[in-house]
């Protein structure tokens, strides 16, 4: 049991900042809290900076993985997109069997909450973004039915980034993104009204 405490808590230093600075400012007593009796020694002389580099690692491959789930999002964001998922990265990655997934819907939910604080250029790139993370529930959670609002014109300008440039225009007005799947295991069938 002391061993899978231990792999716990390594895991929890690489993933959790916050938990990390509480851990090398008193490791024993944290050590103690995490019900860890034996080896908390050992665990306070990993040293800081590697730890810190393995975390920077995870958080990368995170970007890759949310990156790869989200193309069209992180194609238009560009740098803004890495800079965002950096904020965003500083909460721990859900746990479960389709994390990317999770995490990815995770990040699009963290986007729409900073479009308050700060505008995004393209202005439409937020509903991209939500437009991506409706697939991914209904293609990979398997949601019988998934029902987004967004405040733009979702399919001329699918077409227009697969054509490889999006033209100056104005993409405002409202679109459903309706996703529906007549069995749990059948194929989703997809609308854009």
């Amino acid at each position: 049991m002391e061993l899978a405490q231990q792999q716990k808590l390594v895991a929890r230093l690489c993933t959790n900042r916050e938990f990390r600075e509480e851990f090398f400012a008193n490791p024993a007593q944290v050590a103690a809290r995490e019900g860890l009796t034996v080896g908390a020694e050992g665990l306070a002389e990993l040293h800081h900076e590697h730890l810190r580099q393995f975390a920077r690692l995870l958080r990368t491959r995170r970007l890759g993985s949310v990156g790869v789930a989200l193309p069209l999002t992180r194609r238009v964001l560009g740098n803004r997109f890495v800079e965002c998922f950096k904020l965003y990265a500083l909460r721990p990655p859900p746990p479960g069997v389709e994390r990317v997934v999770v995490d990815a819907i995770g990040f699009v939910d963290f986007l729409c909450g900073q479009v308050g604080a700060e505008v995004f250029d393209p202005a439409w790139s937020v509903s991209l973004a939500r437009y991506e993370a409706a697939r991914l529930e209904a293609v990979w959670l398997g949601r019988r039915l998934v029902v987004r609002w967004l405040p733009h014109r979702i399919g001329p300008l699918l077409v227009q980034l697969a054509k490889g440039k999006v033209e100056a225009g104005s993409f405002n007005r409202p679109t459903l993104a309706i996703w529906w799947r007549g069995t749990e295991r059948g194929r989703p069938h997809h609308w854009l009204v």
